[in-house]
């Protein structure tokens, strides 16, 4: 499975959904596929799932989607044990899982290539609908569950390794800039000042 095909799949289907994605391959394969106000290019790794959790917990009433990779998880597993227990019904997570951090010129295996299944940690830490897919049939099946119903789903995607991200254009839009983008986009459609004038 090629996580590009997935994200192709999930792209057509955002709305009004907020995106967080994390550092890797998927942020500059997102990018160029959603031209969505409500995508967060999230810059660090480590840093989106805990990011989408707050952001499901302040906003229990719109959908919050995580773009996550296998090395960003790895890097953050505190932030499993928060997430079962705070157990928000609105956010989804896919973890883009190619065993190896190949988001830089220099591909390392990650844990994953070893023993380790984050589907099975995550469920270790309380979180109940954690799955894991190896094709696109089953991503696609996944992807319009969590569409379509409440609860909590963390889906950990099994994808090649591939490079292609690499050979894509990469955004010009700034991480700050989009950060202010991507809050205006809040303020706009929840109708509510986040950023208030200091002058």
């Amino acid at each position: 499975m090629i996580r590009y095909n997935c994200l192709e799949l999930l792209a057509p289907l955002v709305t009004d959904q907020i995106v967080v994605t994390s550092l890797s391959g998927q942020k500059i394969e997102w990018a160029h596929l959603s031209k969505h106000e409500g995508n967060l290019l999230v810059g660090t790794m480590g840093t989106a799932l805990g990011v989408g959790i707050g952001l499901a917990v302040a906003l229990p009433h719109r959908k919050v989607i995580v773009l996550e990779s296998d090395g960003s998880v790895l890097l953050s597993l505190f932030n499993l044990p928060t997430l079962a227990n705070l157990n928000p019904d609105n956010l989804i997570v896919f973890v883009f899982d190619n065993a190896s951090y190949s988001g830089t010129r220099i591909s390392e295996p990650t844990a994953t290539a070893g023993r380790t299944d984050l589907a099975t940690m995550a469920r270790g830490a309380g979180i109940e609908k954690a799955v894991t897919v190896r094709d696109l049939e089953s991503f696609q099946k996944e992807m319009t569950a969590a569409l379509s119903e409440n609860g909590l789903r963390f889906v950990v995607c099994k994808i090649e390794e591939s490079k292609d991200h690499r050979n894509i254009l990469r955004t010009d839009m700034d991480p700050l800039e989009n950060k202010y983008l991507f809050v205006r986009y809040l303020e706009k459609s929840e109708g509510k000042p986040i950023i208030r004038s200091r002058g």
